[in-house]
C-alpha cells in the first residue's frame, strides 16, 4: 500500500507545475510558432521551474512504474484531475461549480476503487 502513494505525490507535482505554467504564460505572449517564438517563454524563471518540477514528477513515475502494475498506477495520475482545479481556484480565483466539483468527486472515487482493490 506504500508504493501506492508515490503516483499522487508525482501528481501533485505535476499540479503545482500546471500553477507555475500558469503564472509563467500570464507574463508572456501567446507563443508563436517560430524558431525565437517559441522557446521564449521558457526563459522565464516560472517556466523553467515548472519544467524542472515535470522532470522530478518524471523520475518519481519511472520508479512507480518499476513497483506497481501500470493498470493500477495509471490511472491513479487523474488525481491531478482534482487537485488543479483547487489549486485554481486558490491561485487564480478560478470558479468550480456543482457539475465540476461532482466530476472531481467521480474521478476521486474511481481513483480509490482502482488502487484499493489492487492485486
Amino acid at each position: 500500500m506504500a508504493n501506492l502513494y508515490l503516483p499522487v505525490v508525482a501528481a501533485n507535482i505535476s499540479a503545482y507545475a500546471q500553477v507555475l505554467l500558469k503564472y509563467g504564460m500570464l507574463a508572456h505572449e501567446p507563443i508563436v510558432l517560430s524558431s525565437s517564438g517559441m522557446f521564449a517563454p521558457l526563459l522565464g524563471p516560472l517556466l523553467s521551474v515548472a519544467l524542472a518540477m515535470y522532470a522530478v514528477a518524471m523520475l518519481l513515475w519511472l520508479q512507480v512504474l518499476a513497483k506497481i502494475l501500470l493498470s493500477v498506477a495509471y490511472p491513479m495520475l487523474a488525481v491531478t484531475y482534482a487537485i488543479v482545479p483547487v489549486l485554481a481556484t486558490i491561485f487564480f480565483e478560478e470558479k468550480i461549480g456543482e457539475f465540476h466539483f461532482l466530476g472531481i468527486a467521480f474521478v476521486l472515487l474511481g481513483v480509490a476503487i482502482i488502487g484499493g482493490n489492487h492485486e
